[in-house]
């Protein structure tokens, strides 16, 4: 079956959104940080985030980078 360009888009932007939640977790658990910590140091709810079910603002995603001392383009590069 074929999928319609915009049945396309939206699975594979299902699947982005999931990448982006796993990446952020994945940081999160690397360096320890428990979702209480990360919220009372950065007041960003990061539980809401590893949901996958809401979009991540760019300048939100610049914040947790900068937490955690990662690039932007190095966030990126552990999705793909």
């Amino acid at each position: 079956m074929l999928l319609t360009d915009f049945e396309y888009l939206n699975n594979s932007e299902d699947a982005f959104k999931k990448k982006v939640a796993l990446q952020i977790k994945r940081l999160r658990r690397q360096n320890q940080v428990t979702q209480e910590r990360f919220y009372s140091e950065t007041n960003i709810n990061i539980a809401r985030l590893e949901s996958g079910k809401i979009d991540v603002r760019l300048d939100t995603l610049r914040k947790i980078c900068y937490y955690f001392d990662v690039s932007l383009s190095g966030f990126f590069q552990g999705i793909y």
